[in-house]
C-alpha cells in the first residue's frame, strides 16, 4: 500500500489572476502545498498536475531554494481539454489519471489543493492516519463564517424569504449561542481509495467522514479579498489565534 499526494494546479485562473503561482508571503502559491506533502511522513509519491510545466520548473526552483528535497515530486501534464475550467478535477482524477498511473487498489490518493496554503502538516498527518485506520474516504470541514440558520432569499422590491423554517428571523430567537452549527467542506485534504475510485461515482464526498478543522486553516482563495486574508493570517497578524483543530 502506497499513500499518493495529488496537487492539481492548472493555469488560466480568472478570478484571480495567475492564481496558482501568485506570490504569497515570499513564495508562489504553490509552493506551501508541496512542502507539506514533501515533509508528511506518510507520502510515498507526489503527483503535480498541471497544464504548464513552467509552474511545475517554478515550483522545483522554490522548493530547492528552501532546501526542500524534491525527488517524491513527478509531474503529470493535463492537456487543454483536461485542464479546462469546466472539467471537474475529480472527473481527471477518476478517468484520466487512473489511466495514466499503475496505481493498486490498495493504495490511497490524497488531493492537496493549492489553494489552501494555511494547512497544517499536523492536519495531514492526521487525515492520512484517520483515512489508513478506518479503512475510509476522508475530507476536511470547517463551521460556516456565519450562521446559516440566518441565510434568507432575497427578491424584488426588497422582498426576502427565509430558508428554514425555524428561522431566528421568525422567531426573534437570534443569540449565536443557541443556533446550529453547519459546516462547509474546505480544500485542506481529501483522502480517497482506489479501490473506491469508478467513473459512476459523481462526489468525492460519497461514503466519506468529515474532519473538523478551523476556519483560519480551511481559507479557500478563490479572489484577491481571499488572498490578502490568508496572507495576513501568515504573517501572524491574529497572534494568539488557535489555526486548527481536530475532532
Amino acid at each position: 500500500m502506497k499513500t499518493i499526494i495529488f496537487i492539481p494546479a492548472r493555469s488560466g485562473s480568472t478570478r484571480l489572476k495567475n492564481k496558482n503561482i501568485k506570490t504569497f508571503n515570499g513564495e508562489p502559491l504553490i509552493y506551501w502545498t508541496a512542502k507539506i506533502a514533501v515533509k508528511s511522513k506518510h507520502s510515498d509519491k507526489i503527483i503535480f498536475s498541471s497544464d504548464s510545466k513552467s509552474y511545475f520548473n517554478l515550483l522545483k526552483k522554490s522548493l530547492a531554494k528552501n532546501n526542500i528535497s524534491t525527488k517524491k515530486i513527478i509531474f503529470d501534464y493535463r492537456n487543454k481539454i483536461q485542464s479546462s475550467k469546466t472539467k471537474k478535477i475529480f472527473d481527471y482524477i477518476k478517468v484520466d489519471l487512473l489511466k495514466k498511473f499503475k496505481f493498486s487498489k490498495k493504495d490511497l490518493l490524497v488531493q492537496m489543493l493549492p489553494t489552501a496554503p494555511l494547512r497544517s502538516l499536523k492536519t495531514v498527518n492526521y487525515a492520512i492516519e484517520k483515512a489508513k485506520k478506518t479503512k475510509k474516504d476522508i475530507f476536511t470541514v470547517n463551521e460556516y463564517d456565519f450562521h446559516l440558520s440566518f441565510a434568507l432569499n432575497l427578491f424584488k422590491n426588497n422582498k426576502w424569504k427565509s430558508l428554514f423554517k425555524s428561522s431566528p428571523l421568525k422567531t426573534g430567537n437570534t443569540r449565536s449561542q443557541v443556533q446550529k452549527k453547519f459546516f462547509r467542506p474546505n480544500p485542506i485534504i481529501n483522502c480517497i481509495w482506489i479501490r473506491n475510485l469508478n467513473k459512476k461515482r459523481n462526489s468525492i464526498y460519497k461514503n466519506a467522514l468529515a474532519i473538523i478543522t478551523s476556519r483560519f486553516e480551511g481559507i479557500d482563495i478563490d479572489n484577491e479579498e481571499d488572498f490578502n486574508l490568508a496572507e495576513l493570517i501568515k504573517k501572524q497578524k491574529f497572534k494568539g489565534k488557535k489555526l486548527f483543530f481536530l475532532n
